[in-house]
């Protein structure tokens, strides 16, 4: 009988924990939008049947006949767990010698203790991690989990996956740290001394109530006294206490820091409960850690290659390569269509190769041509709305005649025509029969206007006589303004 390898899932995972009298489950399954629901329950063992117990619980927890993954726990005080420093020379050494050497024992019964080894370096030595348990409670577990037609993924001491779950729950420069931990239970607590997610040391203490703070202080001494032997040079960094909140407001605080060497933390989770352990145990497998202890490493299917490959990860990242290449490949077809289309609608001159300098500098010149046109223009329209607007009351134009500045091209020489503009006008005489004295300063006037001004040079009236109206037999006077221009310059 063997572990099933196969059937590991990051969905749905179901964590037990084995007492000596009751089984505390606890099953995780995430949703589609990546929240964990889980779903909790207990069972006692009634006389000693482990197998309907189990099976009690797993329907309790809605496993159905499909198969699901178990992590399995044993209590802590079931188990055997020592850290000692080894040499560099001995690390290929069994799990029965280095327990053989950690209990100083050659009478004990090694081959009636399942045994687990983990080689690792805390700090500045390598140390051993030993954890044994009995063969027949290990077995047991073994067969009931079979017979409920699930896997058993992994099993190991309760202490162990609540110390690999806690660092989660800290910040990230402390998880990594080296701690030591205090789980509260209701008479009893769990010292344990780790780094990061591994433990290096534990010890169960009763809980001594109403004197609980000396309890965990005594505790944590008892710890340190013995990080020397783990392979330690040094105490933690940092002290946490688990559960128990209410003994916050019941301790004194104050001595409490000033008898602890590390920062102190007290938070409320994970705890000694069996609900917590069992969680513990559904969430490690859920995110597929396989670090740590297990009793039944021996029992394990032969490591198979999809369990080593992330596939998962390559799968999406050949399909995130594939979107991209597929957009560059758009994005390339559409470049090349903009320049298939301009090289399309180019002159013919740019399309066959030729040489491209007699077209540019033509349209150098057309432009240059234009340019002088628009500095050189006369804005007629607005020139002649101000010059209605400055004309005397009663006098009215009857006709317009201009021409705009315009250069002329003859024999290899340019000559330039200056702007003219020539006004008739009418006015009525003065009541005396004499010409109206608005003449007198009308071509001043207009000369001073800014759209006459900067076109001509000079205004003069021209042409001014007396006139009778044929129909009325009115007399009036009519007369020309003439605006004039330089001929140097281009006007």
């Amino acid at each position: 009988m063997t572990t099933n390898g196969d059937n590991r899932s990051s969905s749905d995972a179901i964590g037990v924990l084995f007492g000596a009298g009751r089984l505390d489950g606890c099953r995780a399954m995430k949703t589609l939008f990546g929240s964990v629901r889980y779903r909790r329950a207990s069972v006692e063992i009634i006389d000693g049947d482990l197998d309907a117990a189990l099976a009690e619980l797993l329907k309790d927890l809605g496993a159905g006949q499909s198969p699901l993954p178990i992590a399995a726990a044993i209590p802590t005080n079931e188990c055997y767990f020592a850290t000692r420093p080894i040499a560099a020379g001995a690390a290929a050494a069994s799990p029965r010698v280095l327990l053989r050497e950690s209990l100083r024992s050659s009478s004990a019964r090694l081959d009636q203790l399942a045994i687990d080894v983990i080689h690792w370096q805390p700090d500045r030595r390598m140390v051993a991690g030993i954890c044994a348990a009995p063969v027949q409670r290990v077995e047991a577990i073994r067969a009931a989990v079979a017979k409920s037609k699930h896997s058993l993924q992994r099993l190991e001491p309760g202490a162990a996956c609540l110390i690999a779950v806690s660092p989660e729950r800290e910040g990230r420069e402390r998880r990594s740290s080296l701690t030591t931990r205090v789980l509260l239970g209701d008479s009893s607590l769990l010292a344990v001394m780790s780094r990061g997610a591994k433990p290096i040391h534990w010890q169960s203490l009763p809980l001594p109530p109403g004197d609980e703070a000396t309890g965990i202080v005594s505790a944590i001494r008892s710890l340190e006294t013995a990080a020397n032997a783990c392979g330690l040079d040094r105490t933690p960094d940092h002290v946490v206490i688990h559960g128990r909140s209410e003994l916050q407001s019941l301790t004194d605080q104050t001595w409490l820091n000033n008898s602890l060497d590390g920062a102190l933390r007290w938070v409320e989770s994970p705890t000694l409960k069996g609900a917590d352990v069992a969680q513990a145990l559904a969430d490690r497998l859920m995110a597929d850690e396989d670090e740590g202890f297990d009793l039944v490493r021996q029992h394990r299917d032969p490591l198979q290659l999809r369990r080593i490959v992330p596939y998962k990860e390559i799968v999406a990242y050949v399909c995130v390569a594939c979107v991209l290449a597929m957009v560059l490949w758009m994005r390339l077809n559409s470049i090349r269509a903009q320049s298939t289309a301009l090289v399309s609608n180019a002159p013919p001159m740019v399309a066959d190769g030729t040489n491209p300098r007699p077209e540019k500098e033509r349209l150098a010149a057309r432009a240059s041509a234009v340019s002088q046109f628009l500095d050189k223009r006369v804005r007629w329209s607005g020139m002649l709305g101000q010059i209605t607007q400055t004309l005397p009351e009663g006098m009215r134009l009857t006709g317009i005649r201009g021409s705009a500045p315009l250069p002329k091209r003859s024999k290899g020489q340019t000559k330039s025509f200056p702007a003219t503009l020539v006004l008739q006008a009418e006015c009525k005489l003065d009541p005396d029969g004499s010409m109206p004295s608005s003449l007198d300063n009308l071509a001043v006037s207009l000369h001073s206007l800014d759209t006459v001004s900067p076109h001509f040079d000079s205004v003069e009236l021209s042409d001014v006589h007396r006139t009778r109206a044929q129909g009325t037999g009115i007399t009036g006077a009519a007369f020309s303004v003439i605006f004039t221009a330089k001929t140097k310059g281009g006007r």
